[in-house]
C-alpha cells in the first residue's frame, strides 16, 4: 500500500484580538481545499471563536480551556492522530490558536509527524499595539514569541502608511524576525481583505520555546436574559488596565437579534450575528488578581441570574 503524502498543517497565530477569525474567515471565503479541517483553540470554557467561523460544522474541531501548545502528547496531538484515522483524511489542517498561544510548539507537532508537513506559521499582527505589547510586563514575552515563531507576519490596523509610526512600528518586527514574510495590509481598522500569501520556500526555524511568568485570568459567561451593552462596555472600560480581551454573542437590550461583541485594542463593537447562537455568551480575558476578581463579579451582575464558570487562573 502506498504511504499517503503528508498532510499540510498550517499554524495561524497572534496575540489576544489580532484578528486570527477574520482572517481564517477570508481564507475560507476564498476557498480552502476540498475536506480541509478547522482546529480552533479559545481561551476559556466557551469556544466564541468557533461559533464565528464560517465554515462547515463537522470540519471544525472545537478544543476549549486555554493554550493548545503545553505538550507534544497533549489534547491536540491526540485529536490530530485520530483525525488523521478517518476513512478520509483531510486534505489540509489549519489550527487557529489560542491568542497566549506560542506557535512553536504547535508547529514541532507537524515538524515530528510524517503524517503531516508544516506549511506555514502565519502570526496576525495589531499594528496598533505594537509599541504596547512589545513593552508590557504581561504580554510582552508571549507577543513577541509569536512575532518570532512565525514565516509570515500580516499586519493589520497600522498607522498611516509613511509616518514615523508605521515605520517604527515595521522596524521592530524585522528586528524580532528579519526571515518573515512580512506584509503590512494598510491602515484598516479590520484585518478584512488579506490577501493569501504564497507559502515562503525558507525553511522554518525553530525558535526556543519561552515559558511566561504571566498568569492569565478568564472568565466565561452564560447570561439567562438580554444584557445592556452600555453597561457591558462601561465595565470593561473601567477594568481596562486589567483587560486583554472581550469576546460574545450576546442579547442586547433595545435589539431583538443577537449580536456578536468585541474588545480588542481597546474599541469595542458590535455586529449583527450571522447565526443564532448555542448560548447568549461572554468571555473575558485578562491578568489575573483582585482587581479582574472585581470584574467577574461586576460581569455576573450584568444579568439577574448568570449561569458563569468560576474565573481560571491560566499560564501561557
Amino acid at each position: 500500500m502506498p504511504i499517503p503524502e503528508p498532510v499540510p498543517f498550517t499554524v495561524i497565530t497572534g496575540f489576544l484580538g489580532a484578528g486570527k477569525t477574520t482572517y481564517l474567515n477570508t481564507l475560507i471565503g476564498q476557498g480552502l481545499p476540498r475536506n480541509s479541517l478547522i482546529v480552533v483553540n479559545d481561551f476559556g470554557d466557551i469556544n466564541i471563536d468557533a461559533e464565528l467561523i464560517e465554515y462547515r460544522d463537522e470540519q471544525i474541531m472545537r478544543l476549549g480551556n486555554g493554550c493548545i501548545c503545553c505538550t507534544l502528547g497533549g489534547t491536540l496531538a491526540e485529536q490530530l492522530a485520530q483525525a488523521m484515522r478517518l476513512e478520509t483524511r483531510p486534505a489540509a489542517i489549519y489550527i487557529e490558536a489560542s491568542g497566549v498561544a506560542q506557535p512553536t510548539r504547535i508547529a514541532d507537532i507537524a515538524r515530528t509527524s510524517r503524517q503531516l508537513q508544516l506549511a506555514s506559521v502565519v502570526c496576525l499582527v495589531d499594528g496598533s499595539q505594537i509599541t504596547k505589547h512589545a513593552a508590557d510586563r504581561y504580554t510582552a514575552e508571549v507577543w513577541r514569541s509569536q512575532i518570532a515563531g512565525a514565516s509570515q507576519l500580516l499586519v493589520n490596523r497600522l498607522p498611516a502608511a509613511h509616518s514615523e509610526a508605521y515605520s517604527q512600528a515595521l522596524a521592530l518586527l524585522k528586528r524580532l524576525n528579519p526571515d518573515a514574510w512580512l506584509d503590512p495590509c494598510g491602515g484598516s481598522t479590520e484585518a478584512v481583505g488579506l490577501p493569501r500569501l504564497p507559502m515562503p520556500h525558507r525553511p522554518l526555524v525553530p525558535v526556543q520555546n519561552v515559558k511566561s511568568d504571566a498568569a492569565w485570568g478568564s472568565v466565561s459567561l452564560i447570561y439567562r436574559s438580554a444584557i445592556s451593552g452600555q453597561r457591558l462596555e462601561a465595565l470593561l472600560q473601567e477594568y481596562s488596565d486589567v483587560v486583554l480581551r472581550a469576546k460574545g454573542i450576546l442579547a442586547r437590550a433595545g435589539h431583538n437579534l443577537p449580536h456578536v461583541f468585541q474588545l480588542s485594542g481597546g474599541l469595542s463593537s458590535w455586529l449583527p450575528a450571522r447565526r443564532a447562537p448555542a448560548a447568549n455568551q461572554l468571555v473575558c480575558i485578562g491578568i489575573k488578581g483582585q482587581r479582574f476578581e472585581a470584574l467577574v463579579t461586576e460581569l455576573r451582575q450584568l444579568d439577574c441570574s448568570p449561569r458563569a464558570a468560576l474565573p481560571q487562573a491560566q499560564s501561557a
